[in-house]
This record gives structure tokens, sequence and C-alpha cells, in this order.
């Protein structure tokens, strides 16, 4: 949770990635690349070793996801073809931006786990142009495109997967990046609870919206 923002401050991650959902307030997020402006219905990727900062109005809060070894990338959709889930035209970059400013600026930096403060006496945000794909993006979860089980069964939960950060043996995640967006959930005349798993990873579920069919109780 925040409640105020320094404005002559940046940050930036040299271990890993950071994945951002905003839960309560609006992020308004200056990155070397330009701005993003990222509200409760989306989320943010900030890679590793990209100074950005974020500016809030009102008191927030939300979630953060770091990773290290790789990065982010959309999941194989296999036999669900090439539309489906998380489509790659609904990422968007930041909207250019710099500034020219010669002021004294805190730049935070988290190096192996420790954090590092360095002062420059100019702007971060001062990069005019740059090209490539390594860029920050956002999602808006409202683009999700629910694949869903409507004959039989419990389909995994992996067939919510909006970004994966794979790991070094295939098949298998550093993180999954999962949401349960409003959808259609039903069966041909039957209902068909989960069946009983283990799973092979960590689950931590967040509530942005609505109400989630598997956790009724506030």
């Amino acid at each position: 949770a925040v409640v105020s923002t320094q404005s002559t401050g940046a940050f930036y991650n040299s271990d890993g990635d950071f994945l951002i959902v905003p839960q309560h307030g609006t992020l308004h997020v200056t990155t070397e690349m330009g701005k993003m402006t990222v509200g409760p219905d989306e989320m943010c990727v900030i890679q590793q070793g990209i100074r950005f900062s974020v500016d809030v109005t009102v008191p927030s809060r939300g979630y953060i996801l770091e990773v290290w070894g790789n990065h982010f990338v959309l999941p194989n959709l296999g036999p669900i073809g090439a539309n489906g889930l998380a489509n790659p035209r609904d990422f968007l970059t930041p909207v250019a931006w710099y500034e020219d400013k010669e002021i004294p600026y805190t730049v935070l930096a988290k190096f192996q786990g420790k954090l590092f403060s360095a002062k420059q006496d100019h702007s971060p945000f001062d990069v005019v142009a740059w090209h490539g794909n390594y860029a920050p993006y956002k999602y808006n979860f409202k683009n999700f495109m629910v694949i869903n089980a409507t004959a039989f069964d419990h389909a995994d939960p992996s067939i919510f997967t909006v970004l994966t950060c794979p790991g070094a043996r295939e098949g298998t995640a550093l993180a999954d990046f999962v949401i349960f967006p409003p959808r259609w959930a039903v069966q041909d005349r039957t209902f068909r609870p989960p069946y009983y798993h283990r799973n092979c990873m960590s689950e931590f579920m967040g509530l942005i919206f609505g109400k989630y069919e598997a956790k009724e109780e506030e």
C-alpha cells in the first residue's frame, strides 16, 4: 500500500522483473520509455534494469510479483490455435515521453536482494528515443479471451494463464499469472467439482473485483 509518492525519485530492479497489479487506486507509471496509466482492471510488467517511478493521487494498494532468471511470455496455446487467452495485440507499451530537467534525483536500485541509492543531478527519464522490443507493457483484463469446459470435467487453472515465466525444465514455470474473469462456467446436465489434486506450485490468490466462486466468503 502507498499513500504518497516522491516526485524526484526513481527505482530499478537488477534482480528480475516486476508484474504489478493495482487493487485500489490508479497508478501513473513513468519509465525510461514513456508513461503508462494502470488501473485496477489492468496489470503492467516492468523488466529488469528499467528505471521507473509510480505516482498516485489517492491512497492505493495492490500486488507485486517478482521473478528471476527469465522474463514473462505468453503461454503456448497448443490446440487452442492462433487466437485465445491473452492476445499479443492487446499488450500496450508506454506512450512516448521524456523530460529534460537538471534537478537532484535519487535513484534506488535492488541488487542481489539489497537496496542501494545514488544521487544524480538530472532526471533519469531523459531518454528521447528507443527501439527494440525490451520495453514495459500493460494489459487490460477485459481483453482476455476466456476458454472453458462446456461438456464435462473441471478445466485446469492453466487455461486462464495470461503470462508465464518459463523455468529451465520444459513444461515447468517459475511463475504463472492467471486470472478468473467473468465467464460462463457450465457443464452439460451435471455439476463436476474439481477433482482431488496436489500442486507442485504454490498458489496465491488476490481478489480485485466481484466474487470468486471457489471462495465465496468475504
